[in-house]
């Protein structure tokens, strides 16, 4: 069932909210989201404590020809290509638009007041960028306008944070795949969340 939407009533861990966290990385051909086309998406959804709203994650690998694939730049080809994500995406039947309405239905089914949750990620501003544009928009406008860049916070750590909290942030394996880049910046926000908004506790 979904959870009831409604007011949060706070954070019990900690924190003025636990309003909804909807974790998603995308794969794309390229960085310029005018020119250029998401071919994996993957989506995680967590409370504001960064706890599981649902094991399984959404997952879509999108096809697109091998005309469009063979546009891509040197470091796209080499990467999603040593991933298996070309393959994957030349032998896929997903239309963009069925991968955009099984995203919405996903986020919706587990969180259905719109303008609750925050889009979370590893510079997410990226993946806004390209899920902005159709058919994705809709996933966009029922999501807050507001992010949770983890990007941010690891900037904002490198400025202001003492050495011995940098020295033991997660190293990120660089896989380029979907579901272990989410994973990875989920435990992430965890490790800042704990060492630099709870030290003390």
């Amino acid at each position: 069932m979904p959870p009831k939407s409604g007011p949060s009533k706070g954070n019990p861990r900690g924190g003025i909210t636990d309003d909804p966290l909807v974790w998603i990385d995308c794969e794309m051909t390229g960085l310029n989201p005018d020119v250029e086309e998401i071919i994996e998406i993957y989506c995680v959804l967590t409370t504001g404590n960064m706890e599981l709203i649902d094991e399984e994650g959404f997952h879509a690998v999108i096809h697109w020809p091998e005309s469009r694939m063979n546009q891509m730049d040197e470091w796209c080809t080499k990467t999603h290509a040593g991933s298996g994500l070309t393959a994957a995406v030349l032998k896929s039947e997903l239309t963009p638009e069925a991968a955009a309405e099984g995203l919405y239905e996903y986020i919706t089914k587990f969180i259905p007041e719109r303008k609750k949750a925050l889009l979370a990620g590893n510079s997410v501003y990226a993946d806004r960028g390209f899920l902005r544009k159709e058919p994705y928009t809709k996933v966009m406008k029922h999501l807050h306008h507001r992010i949770l860049d983890v990007s941010a916070i690891k900037e904002a750590a490198r400025r202001w944070c003492s050495e011995d909290i940098l020295a033991n942030v997660p190293v990120k394996k660089a896989k380029h795949k979907a579901r272990d880049d989410i994973l990875e910046s989920i435990e992430e926000a965890k490790y800042y969340r704990n060492a630099i908004f709870r030290r003390g506790d």
